[in-house]
């Protein structure tokens, strides 16, 4: 598993690249007060991303979603911490 801290500020930036041996995400927004958004491609804005709220965070996993797409992120107001946890399939 990795582990991946980032500060996404009112710019969108890639949050995670795409990665096809990766069996989970877990993006969570580590913030007091600032609302992180999230979108599986580019041209996240505060109109059309997911909100993570404060304290939250969104999980994907295999089967059920679909964890290897990368992610966009952009936040409410500048400095914004949040963590990316990856999981991965063994390489065979």
């Amino acid at each position: 598993m990795s582990v991946i801290p980032l500060t996404v500020t009112t710019t969108e930036q890639k949050i995670a690249s795409i990665q096809r041996n990766r069996t989970s995400l877990v993006i969570m927004n580590l913030h007091a007060a600032n609302i992180l958004y999230i979108r599986f491609s580019k041209g996240v804005s505060i109109g059309n991303g997911i909100p993570v709220y404060p304290g939250g965070n969104v999980s994907l996993k295999v089967p059920e979603d679909n964890p290897t797409l990368e992610c966009w992120g952009v936040a409410s107001a500048a400095a914004t911490n949040i963590v990316i946890y990856e999981g991965f399939s063994i390489a065979e």
